[in-house]
């Protein structure tokens, strides 16, 4: 007797082994695409982190900078001002 769901059966079980074969290759490419990511994720931070670190010692020194050009301002301004009062 044979059973005459075999056919069937191996038609099924074909097309898992196929599914199977599709799923193993796109785990693959999915880890591969994931370890990318977080590669890129990593390398995007860390020059975000520098780029944040240039910026405040641009700050820190445009700071100075006024500071600076506000104290010589101040000496220039005593200076005409005795200057004035000696004539």
């Amino acid at each position: 007797m044979e059973d005459p769901m075999k056919k069937e059966v191996a038609m099924v079980r074909k097309k898992i082994d196929l599914a199977n074969k599709d799923l193993k290759q796109l785990g693959q490419n999915y880890q591969k695409k994931e370890k990318e990511y977080k590669e890129a994720l990593d390398a995007f931070n860390e020059k975000n982190k520098e780029k944040n670190h240039l910026v405040a010692t641009l700050t820190e020194m445009l700071t100075e900078s006024e500071r600076m050009r506000m104290k010589k301002l101040e000496e220039l301004c005593k200076t005409i001002e005795s200057v004035s009062l000696k004539q």
